[in-house]
C-alpha cells in the first residue's frame, strides 16, 4: 500500500513529499519502509511541485526569475550600487584595521622580547 509521506526540513523550511510503500522483507520477515521522491511543495498552494528531469534542476518553478526576464526596477539597482559602495568601504577600513592590529602586535612582541631579556639577566 502506498501513500504520500510529507518531511519538513528543520533548517530551511522546506517541505518535500515522498511517496511511501511499506512491504515485509522476505528474508528477515520485518516491515520496511520504500521512499520515492516526488518534489517540493510549494508552501502558497501546497501543491507538489515534481521534481527534476536526472541532471538538471527545478529553480524557475519554485518562484526563482531568470535575469534575463526580469528587468530590475531603477530603485532597486540604486540601492544594491549603494550596498556594493559600502561593502567597499567597509573593506577597506577592515585592510586598515588588520594592519593596524599587526603593527600593534609586532610592538607587543618587540616589549614583551625586552621584559624577557631583563628578566633573563
Amino acid at each position: 500500500m502506498a501513500s504520500i509521506v510529507y518531511i519538513t526540513n528543520k533548517k530551511t523550511g522546506v517541505k518535500y513529499a515522498y511517496r511511501s510503500e511499506y512491504f515485509r522483507d522476505p528474508e528477515t520477515n520485518k516491515p520496511k519502509t520504500k521512499r520515492e521522491y516526488l518534489g517540493r511543495v510549494d508552501p502558497e498552494t501546497q501543491k507538489i511541485i515534481p521534481k527534476a528531469e536526472d541532471g538538471k534542476r527545478n529553480r524557475s518553478k519554485l518562484g526563482a526569475v531568470d535575469p534575463k526576464d526580469s528587468v530590475m526596477p531603477k530603485e532597486v539597482s540604486e540601492v544594491i550600487a549603494q550596498q556594493r559602495e559600502e561593502i567597499e568601504r567597509l573593506n577597506k577600513v577592515i585592510e586598515d584595521l588588520r594592519k593596524e592590529a599587526l603593527k600593534t602586535k609586532k610592538a607587543f612582541t618587540k616589549i614583551r622580547d625586552a621584559m624577557n631579556e631583563q628578566l633573563d639577566d
